[in-house]
């Protein structure tokens, strides 16, 4: 039994005196943080504008506010102080514009005579187109033509009326 204990004493002391061989410590590695997937940015793109349909918009409203009737003293068809004022404001425009065209539509008041009044509208109107051109605007342009009296804007036979009724118009087309 002795040699028992001796053989075990042995194997005790080899063991401590080795010592244990330790195995490494596992290298564990860091996980990053669970991050949740950014979606990509959605791409909302601007409504395409239509440059060419807002300048006619533009224009338009230009027409609107600038094209108004230019009235005449009596059996005259000289330009007053406004009506050149209004055939700069036109001019200015129909420059700045070139696909604007306009038909100048000259009236009378029912005094004289049928060919009288025919006449003196489109002397009106004429003169209106000649004011245009020495402005810079193209003849081809304007157009010209005369209701006389057919084509009165107020009925009425008094100076009121018919001084409603000495004019020129504008057909614009655009």
């Amino acid at each position: 039994m002795k040699i028992i204990h001796w053989v075990l004493s042995g194997i005790l002391s080899t063991l401590l005196l080795s010592g244990c061989a330790k195995k490494p410590a596992p290298v564990v590695e860091p996980v990053p943080p669970k991050v949740e997937a950014t979606p990509p940015p959605i791409k909302v793109e601007a409504p395409k504008v239509d440059e060419a349909a807002l300048r006619r918009q533009r224009i338009q409203a230009k027409i609107s506010e600038i094209f108004k009737t230019i009235y005449f003293t009596y059996d005259q068809s000289s330009l007053t102080d406004d009506g050149k004022a209004t055939c700069e404001a036109i001019g200015q425009l129909m420059k700045e514009a070139l696909d604007i065209t306009v038909r100048l539509e000259g009236h009378a008041d029912e005094r004289g005579t049928n060919e009288y009044n025919l006449a003196l509208g489109e002397h009106r109107a004429q003169s209106i187109q000649a004011y245009l051109v020495s402005y810079g605007v193209a003849v081809a342009r304007l157009s010209v033509i005369s209701y006389g009296e057919e084509k009165p804007a107020v009925e009425g036979q008094d100076e009121a009326s018919w001084a409603k009724n000495r004019r020129v118009e504008f057909t614009t087309t655009f």
